[in-house]
C-alpha cells in the first residue's frame, strides 16, 4: 500500500508525504469522502504533523481534498464538472503549445517525443490506465519543456492529478483500441513534424475520446 511503503526521504519530507498522499488518493486507496487526520497519517507515515498538515493544503489547492477550519479534513469527491474542466484545460495548454514548439524541435526531441508516443499506444494496448495518465502528463511535459514554457508545465502537473485520479475510476469507460489508435496517429505526425496534423490528433483526444469517457462513466457516491 502507499501509505505503509519504505521510508520517507529525509531530503524533502514535505513533498514525499505529498506525493504519497497524492498517489494514495488518485489510486482509490483513501476514497472520496474518506476522512484524514494529520495525527494517523503522521502515524502511518512516521513523520510529524507538520508536514502531513503542508501536504494536505497542497492537496487541497488542487482539489483532491476539502478542508473545513476546526472541523474536518477528507478525500474530495470526483466531480465531473472538475474533470471536464481540468481535461478542457489540459488539452488546450498542450495544443497551444504545438504551434510554438515544432518550429524548435531537433533531431533528439522528435526521438524523444516518438519515445513518449510508444509509451502511450503501449500502455492503451496493456489497458493500464495508470501507465497511460503517467505517459500523458510525461508527453505533454515534454512539448512544454521543449518550448521553454515553465508555467506550462506547472498547470499541466496540477492538472494531472485529477485526470488520472478520474481514469483509474473510469477504467471501462475508456475505448482502449481508440486510444491506441490515436498515439499510433500521434507517432506518425510527430515522424512528419506536422504541427497542423499533431494539433487535429489531439483534438480528437480531447474533443471526443476523453470527453466520451467521461460521459460514459458513472461516478461513485462520497463516502460519509
Amino acid at each position: 500500500m502507499l501509505l505503509s511503503g519504505g521510508p520517507l526521504e529525509r531530503r524533502s519530507i514535505s513533498d514525499e508525504v505529498y506525493a504519497r498522499l497524492q498517489d494514495a488518493i488518485v489510486s482509490g486507496e483513501l476514497a472520496p469522502g474518506q476522512l484524514l487526520r494529520d495525527y494517523e497519517l503522521a502515524e502511518r507515515l512516521g513523520t510529524s504533523k507538520t508536514p502531513i498538515r503542508h501536504a494536505l493544503d497542497r492537496l487541497a489547492d488542487i482539489g483532491l481534498v476539502q478542508m473545513q477550519r476546526n472541523r474536518y479534513t477528507r478525500v474530495a469527491p470526483i466531480e465531473v464538472d472538475r474533470v471536464r474542466n481540468a481535461v478542457d484545460l489540459f488539452g488546450d495548454i498542450w495544443i497551444g503549445s504545438i504551434r510554438h514548439v515544432m518550429p524548435l524541435v531537433e533531431d533528439d526531441d522528435v526521438a524523444y517525443l516518438i519515445d513518449l508516443s510508444d509509451d502511450l499506444a503501449a500502455s492503451a494496448r496493456a489497458e493500464n490506465v495508470g501507465a497511460f495518465g503517467t505517459a500523458l502528463r510525461t508527453i505533454a511535459t515534454g512539448f512544454a519543456r521543449i518550448e521553454g514554457n515553465g508555467a506550462r508545465v506547472t498547470v499541466i502537473d496540477l492538472l494531472s492529478p485529477q485526470i488520472r485520479r478520474f481514469g483509474q475510476h473510469a477504467r471501462s469507460a475508456i475505448e482502449w483500441a481508440s486510444v491506441e489508435s490515436f498515439a499510433s496517429e500521434l507517432r506518425r505526425t510527430l515522424i512528419d513534424r506536422d504541427a497542423v496534423a499533431i494539433r487535429a490528433c489531439l483534438v480528437i483526444l480531447f474533443d471526443d475520446l476523453l470527453p466520451a469517457a467521461i460521459a460514459r462513466a458513472s461516478l461513485p457516491p462520497s463516502a460519509e
